[in-house]
C-alpha cells in the first residue's frame, strides 16, 4: 500500500482518545491523540517498507517471527500504539507497543514490555497450562453431556479461572501521582477482569511512561493486518482505548498526568 494511500485510509478516524473514571479524583481522566498522529503513520509505513516489527534491522535478515505477514493470516492483525512525550530533560522521545504477544513474544526490542515479569507467567502457566490440555482431550472421548463429561467440564473451567487469577496477580500498574498498584485493586469494573486486561497498547504505553517520569503529549492506536473475526477492526484504522478492557484501568493509570503537565511548564 502507498503511503498517501495509506494516509487517506485512516485519516476519516484519528480523533480518538484514551480515558477512564478516576475513583480518587472521583472525575475522568483523558489523553489526547492528536500529538501522536503523525508518529503513528510514520510507524505504518515503516511497518509497510520492512515488513517486519524489528525496526532496528535493514534487509532480508530478520527474525522470522517478527515479519508482519503474520498479522495478514489466519492470526488475523492486531493493534499498535505510539505515545509522544517529553523526557525529564525537555527532549522528546516516541515510545511503541503492540498489544497482547507479537507471535508469541512478549518482549521484542524497541516496544515497550508488558506490566509483568515474564518469567513469573511462564512459571505459574506452564504446569496448570499442561493439566487443561490433559482434561480437554478427555473430555474430546467422554460422552458428551455424560456425568463424566460434566465434571471434566466444570474441572477446566475452575482452572482456567483459577490461572488467570494467579496471572492477573503479577500485574503492577505505575500511574503519574507515583502510585503503583495491582490490576485487581485498579480495575474498577463490575463483571469481573476480563481476559487480556493490562495487555493492550494504551496501559502499557502508560505504565512505561509513569514508570520512567516521562510526560505524555498524545498517544494513538491502530489496527494493522486482516481485519478481526468480528469486522470491526479495520487494517490501517485509528480507534480509542476499548471499553472492555482499558477504560476501568485507565482512570488510574491517568491520574496525575495533569499536576505532571503543571510541573513540567512551570520548571
Amino acid at each position: 500500500m502507498s503511503d498517501i494511500a495509506l494516509i487517506s485510509k485512516s485519516l476519516y478516524s484519528t480523533k480518538t482518545k484514551s480515558s477512564g473514571y478516576c475513583v480518587r479524583c472521583k472525575k475522568v481522566h483523558m489523553l489526547g491523540s492528536e500529538m501522536a498522529i503523525a508518529a503513528c503513520h510514520s510507524l505504518m509505513q515503516q511497518l509497510d517498507s520492512l515488513g517486519s516489527i524489528d525496526l532496528s534491522i535493514a534487509g532480508p535478515n530478520k527474525n522470522e517471527d517478527l515479519k508482519t505477514e503474520y498479522l495478514f493470516g489466519d492470526a488475523r492483525g492486531k493493534m499498535f500504539g505510539v505515545m509522544v512525550c517529553i523526557k525529564p530533560d525537555g527532549s522528546t522521545m516516541t515510545l511503541r507497543a503492540f498489544s497482547g504477544q507479537y507471535n508469541g513474544r512478549w518482549k521484542v526490542k524497541g516496544w515497550v514490555p508488558p506490566l509483568f515479569n515474564t518469567g513469573e507467567i511462564d512459571r505459574i502457566s506452564s504446569k496448570i497450562e499442561q493439566q487443561i490440555k490433559t482434561i480437554g482431550s478427555e473430555i474430546d472421548i467422554s460422552p458428551p453431556h455424560s456425568d463424566h463429561w460434566l465434571m471434566l467440564r466444570k474441572k477446566r473451567r475452575q482452572l482456567s479461572q483459577n490461572l488467570m487469577r494467579d496471572i492477573h496477580s503479577l500485574y503492577r500498574l505505575t500511574n503519574f501521582r507515583g502510585d503503583t498498584t495491582t490490576l485487581y485493586q485498579a480495575y474498577i469494573g463490575n463483571n469481573g477482569i476480563p481476559t487480556g486486561t493490562g495487555d493492550c497498547c494504551a496501559p502499557k504505553l502508560l505504565n512505561y511512561a509513569a514508570k520512567n517520569h516521562l510526560l505524555p503529549l498524545g498517544m494513538a492506536e491502530f489496527y494493522w493486518g486482516r481485519e478481526n473475526k468480528s469486522a470491526n477492526r479495520q487494517h490501517g484504522s485509528f480507534y480509542s482505548s476499548c471499553k472492555e478492557k482499558c477504560e476501568p484501568i485507565l482512570g488510574f493509570m491517568l491520574c496525575g498526568i495533569n499536576q505532571n503537565e503543571s510541573e513540567h511548564t512551570a520548571a
